[in-house]
């Protein structure tokens, strides 16, 4: 039984005529861009529309891919980019600006669950108050596990504007917790500032 082929090998086949080699990408990557696009804050029920854009965005610009970075990290540029479209497309949808149900933990009792669930939605508000060049690095970093050169060649910028980001997103995030949302810093994580 011979090996399943590697990405490289897929992509070279698909752009050499051999379209139906695509639906093992698709296999290989769906939980990948599913993910992607529900922790950069697109409702369960608009996952499946988005990720088929992505696909649908891969496979239309797959001669484009450049092959000494891994196809992983082209898809999560594609799929950020996908999940920041559909989200500026849906504002006035309130669902739009969730953040994703892992960043909620929990807990054994309902009391402990309930108390979590209230405060991932008081991090989801804070986080949906911080504009998107700064959150989508974050998120990245922070639920993606993304390192830095990788969030920098999924949104195309240069590292050090990635690092900027990060720095002014996390201080901009601890002002507007410790203005609307003091319940979510640890125990004295804001005394002495004014």
């Amino acid at each position: 039984m011979a090996a399943e082929p590697n990405d490289l090998e897929l992509v070279q086949q698909v752009l050499a005529g051999r379209t139906e080699k695509f639906e093992v990408l698709v296999r290989r990557y769906q939980r990948l861009v599913a993910t992607a696009a529900l922790r950069m804050g697109i409702p369960r029920q608009e996952i499946e529309d988005v990720a088929n854009e992505v696909f649908y965005k891969v496979f239309r610009s797959l001669h484009r891919y450049e092959p000494s970075h891994a196809l992983s990290t082209w898809l999560y540029r594609i799929t950020v980019n996908a999940a920041l479209d559909h989200r500026r497309s849906r504002r006035h949808d309130a669902q739009s600006d969730e953040i994703p149900e892992s960043l909620a933990g929990t807990g054994p009792s309902a009391l402990e669950e309930a108390g979590e669930r209230e405060r991932a939605t008081q991090l989801q508000e804070a986080l949906g108050r911080l504009p998107e060049h700064y959150r989508t690095p974050l998120l990245l970093t922070h639920v993606e596990g993304l390192s830095i050169e990788e969030v920098g060649r999924v949104m195309n910028l240069p590292e050090g504007t990635i690092k900027s980001r990060l720095f002014r997103a996390r201080a901009q995030l601890k002002e507007i917790i410790r203005r609307h949302y003091p319940g979510l810093a640890p125990e004295g994580a804001f005394e002495g500032t004014a």
